[in-house]
């Protein structure tokens, strides 16, 4: 009987935790560069049954998550400094924490006239300086070449990691690399498209019925516990007798 209350508790706790992975990706739907996270489930018989008819208790989890990595609708703006990876291959961003990488090419030039994020992080060069833009007529090409005033004054680095799932989420549409075995490799097979920038890859319509499944089956969840708390009471007044 307690093996059945534990059992739909770690259901229960399962289902709130994948609640807060959709809930933070529907948050994150209008987020440039945001990729969408999905649970990772897992089950554990803890209690082998005692009899033929008798299943054994199995506890569920969500130890783990892991980041959608595939490519996100576009929006044109025509601005000069959105930039946007058609394909494979991250923008390199040096921010106080170190080297990240996002897919959030919504870019600005600061007082310094550098190249940087909304948050004001430098662009990384591929000779892994800061981009200074200081000119009126800027393009940027498909391969990152950057050319202001029509002259030739850097590329950006993109780069591909051969682990995707090595990246973390560190918040603002930014990625760290967590491994130190799956290095960051120049990406290939890459487009970069001036005027335009990726959207976040979130399926609002499927959050959102994976949202009503998920508040269905808590409320079956706590019925079942509210059942099996019933028949416990009963099964505790009649030891009274």
């Amino acid at each position: 009987m307690l093996s059945g209350i534990f059992s739909t508790s770690s259901g229960k706790t399962a289902i709130e935790n994948d609640l807060q992975i959709i809930s933070n990706n529907l948050a994150n739907a209008l987020t440039a560069g945001f990729k969408a996270v999905a649970p990772v489930f897992s089950s554990m018989n803890v209690e082998e049954a005692t009899s033929p008819d008798q299943l054994p208790a199995t506890y569920v989890a969500v130890p783990d998550c892991y980041i959608q990595f595939y490519d996100a609708p576009l929006t044109q703006t025509g601005n000069a400094f959105d930039l946007a990876i058609e394909g494979n291959g991250f923008f390199a961003i040096s921010t106080p924490q170190g080297k990240m990488y996002t897919r959030n090419g919504r870019f600005a030039v600061n007082a310094d006239k550098k190249l940087v994020t909304q948050s004001g992080y430098p662009v990384i060069s591929q000779g892994g300086g800061d981009i200074t833009i200081d000119g009126k007529d800027v393009t940027i090409t498909s391969d990152g070449s950057v050319y202001v005033d029509r002259l030739f004054v850097d590329r950006l680095t993109i780069v591909d990691f051969p682990n995707k799932q090595a990246l973390t989420n560190t918040g603002g549409s930014l990625f760290a690399n967590a491994s130190r075995k799956d290095d960051e490799v120049p990406a290939e097979g890459f487009f970069v498209q001036q005027g335009a920038y990726e959207g976040s890859n979130v399926d609002i319509m499927k959050e959102m019925v994976q949202m009503i499944t998920v508040l269905r089956a808590y409320e079956s969840y706590t019925r079942l516990d509210q059942s099996a708390s019933d028949m416990l009471g009963k099964l505790i007044d009649l030891g009274k007798f």
